[in-house]
């Protein structure tokens, strides 16, 4: 099994559309205020169903907005990348993603407590985890799909092996979390905000459930990258130039020639797949915008790390509510 609903969780959901109370009549949540259903779907996994409660608020076609329309559409193309890039199934590709990351959850950010994932997925992020720390861990993602055929991508799970311990899992919208208000210590958010239709709504959700000294975590890509901020100086460059030639060493070092030339082609390949597959972005985001926004949404930015080359265009920032 991979995904569950503890009771813990059950304990802490309300109505995505008015925040009422819900109740579960036999296989479906019901809001007991507005009445809104919220059923459960099957996914097929390996070769097993398992089951995923679904809180995504369902507009009739002809409420629709366009600009919502628009979203829907471009995340379908998204969806398509994404069930192309897992028939890849690449060990090295999972391990380089691990590493990119890991001084983020090991070294610059101390995640406990409870813990919501927005756009969480599989719920990879509890690679970094430590269960002693993390009382509570769930993810909350709009597609439905994200564990189908797990079982069928060993070298996803041997990269991960907390993918093998079933995960605390429902698809619903950073825009309308189905979760009570002052529920969790950490929301943390990665690669989404400029996915999000209307993040404003998402991180004033994430304000509303986070506890009084609850931490929202962001990691997004940003226009310029540090290079577009006034304080970088030539140091902050030489020391981007230092880590990409220590990283070239180490390559050498344990794989020789071979290895290096592999991880210098599958790079320049990965550069070329990413360039021709569709733009699934909404916005791109600048710096100053991101700051803003935090700031207008409730929070004050607690600490900034840039990501080391070659995605210093990545930042993390954790913020906690005013």
């Amino acid at each position: 099994m991979f995904i569950k609903l503890d009771d813990d969780v059950i304990d802490i959901l309300c109505c995505p559309l008015c925040k009422g109370t819900i109740n579960m009549i036999g296989e479906k949540f019901v809001c007991k205020d507005c009445g809104t259903e919220y059923p459960k779907y099957s996914v097929i996994v390996g070769k097993h169903k398992e089951y995923v409660s679904d809180f995504r608020i369902h507009r009739p076609d002809y409420c629709i907005p366009d600009t919502v329309r628009k979203w829907i559409d471009t995340q379908e193309e998204y969806k398509k990348v994404h069930i192309k890039r897992k028939s890849i199934d690449d060990l090295t590709v999972y391990l380089d993603e691990i590493d990119s990351v890991k001084e983020i959850y090991t070294k610059e950010f101390s995640i406990k407590g409870k813990v919501l994932d927005v756009g969480g997925g599989q719920g990879r992020l509890r690679y970094f985890l430590k269960d002693k720390d993390v009382l509570l861990y769930v993810s909350i993602d709009p597609y439905l799909e994200v564990f189908q055929n797990l079982e069928s991508q060993p070298n996803l799970l041997k990269a991960y092996p907390c993918l093998c311990e079933p995960c605390n899992f429902l698809s619903g919208y950073a825009e309308n979390l189905p979760f009570a208000k002052n529920s969790f210590d950490w929301v943390h958010t990665r690669s989404v905000l400029d996915h999000f239709h209307d993040p404003y709504l998402a991180l004033k959700e994430a304000y509303r459930i986070l506890k009084i000294d609850g931490t929202l975590l962001i990691g997004l890509t940003v226009r310029g990258g540090q290079s577009s901020l006034k304080t970088v100086n030539n140091h902050d460059y030489d020391s981007q130039y230092v880590s990409i030639i220590s990283k070239v060493k180490r390559k050498f070092k344990h794989e020789g020639l071979i290895g290096l030339t592999r991880a210098v082609i599958r790079r320049l390949t990965e550069e070329r797949v990413k360039k021709e597959e569709p733009d699934d972005h909404i916005f791109r985001w600048t710096y100053e915008n991101l700051i803003n926004l935090v700031d207008m949404t409730g929070f004050n930015v607690v600490k900034e790390h840039w990501q080391k080359p070659p995605f210093t265009m990545c930042i993390y920032l954790s913020a906690k509510k005013r």
